[in-house]
C-alpha cells in the first residue's frame, strides 16, 4: 500500500516536471519568433518608393522651376540610397527639422525646412529644403557646411551628406563618379567665394553649373556663410538664361557617369 502510494506520487512529480519544461520550452519557441520578428521589422526598407523621377517632376509656374514633389518624398529618396549602404535610415521625419519662413533675398516668402543629425552639436552639417510660399513643392536643395568651424571628421560628414544626395539624384552613377563630382564641386566653391553681399540668397548667379534630366548642381560660398553644394529645378530656357549670363555649365554625359 505505502509502496503504491510512493509509486503513484512520483509519476504525479515527473508529470509536473515534463509539462514545465514543455511549456518553458514552448515560451522559448515564442520568443524566438519575436526576435525573428522584430528583427524583420527593423531590417524592412524605409520606404516602399526607391528612387524619384525628377526629371518629369520639374515644373515651372509664374517664371519660378521647382521640383513638383514634397519633403517626404524627398526624405524616403535619401533615406532608400543611405539604406542600401547602412541598413538604416539617416533623416529623420520632417517635425524633427528646424523651420522658418525666408524673409528676404531671392527665396523670399519660401519655407525654409533644415536638418541635423543632432541639434545639440551647432557645427554638423546639414541639409536644408526650400518650398514655394503656400505650396509643399521644393524649388531648392542645400547641402550645408561650417567653414568656420571647420574639421575633418565635420568635413567628412558634410561629403557624406553630399553623396547620398548626389546618389539620390543619380542612382545609376558610379560610387567613384558620385565622388569625384562632389569632390570637384566643393573644389569649385572654395576657388570662388563671393563677397558677403553676394551670399546665397542675393540674385548673384553661381560660378558653375552642372546638369542633367532636369536637376541642377552648383557649388556656392560666400565669405560669413556655409560652403553649400546647391540643387535646383532646371529646364532649357534656364540653360540658356544662364549661358547668356556667363555661367559655365557642365553637362553630365550618362556614358561618362556609368564609368563607359
Amino acid at each position: 500500500m505505502f509502496q503504491n502510494k510512493h509509486i503513484a506520487q512520483w509519476a504525479l512529480y515527473m508529470t509536473i516536471c515534463i509539462f514545465v519544461l514543455t511549456a518553458c520550452k514552448n515560451e522559448k519557441v515564442i520568443e524566438d519568433k519575436r526576435k525573428d520578428t522584430k528583427t524583420s521589422e527593423s531590417t524592412a526598407l524605409p520606404c516602399e518608393q526607391s528612387y524619384i523621377d525628377w526629371n518629369n517632376s520639374v515644373a515651372r509656374k509664374n517664371e519660378k522651376l521647382y521640383f513638383a514633389i514634397e519633403i517626404k518624398d524627398f526624405i524616403d529618396a535619401y533615406n532608400y540610397c543611405y539604406y542600401q549602404d547602412y541598413g538604416k535610415k539617416y533623416i529623420q521625419s520632417l517635425v524633427t527639422w528646424y523651420s522658418y519662413k525666408q524673409d528676404f533675398g531671392r527665396l523670399k516668402g519660401d519655407m525654409c525646412y533644415e536638418y541635423t543629425e543632432n541639434k545639440k552639436i551647432l557645427t554638423l552639417p546639414t541639409v536644408a529644403v526650400y518650398t514655394i510660399k503656400h505650396t509643399k513643392n521644393i524649388e531648392a536643395i542645400t547641402v550645408n557646411f561650417d567653414d568656420h568651424s571647420y574639421t575633418e571628421k565635420m568635413y567628412k560628414k558634410y561629403e557624406k551628406l553630399c553623396f547620398y544626395c548626389l546618389k539620390m539624384l543619380f542612382p545609376n552613377m558610379e560610387k567613384n563618379k558620385i565622388t569625384s563630382l562632389y569632390k570637384k564641386l566643393n573644389k569649385k566653391a572654395y576657388h570662388h567665394i563671393f563677397q558677403t553681399e553676394k551670399g546665397f540668397h542675393s540674385y548673384n548667379l553661381p560660378s558653375d553649373l552642372y546638369y542633367r534630366d532636369g536637376v541642377g548642381i552648383y557649388p556656392y560660398f560666400a565669405y560669413g556663410e556655409s560652403v553649400r553644394m546647391c540643387i535646383i529645378p532646371v529646364d532649357q530656357k534656364l540653360i540658356r538664361s544662364y549661358r547668356k549670363k556667363g555661367v559655365r555649365l557642365h553637362r553630365l554625359d550618362e556614358r561618362k557617369m556609368k564609368g563607359k
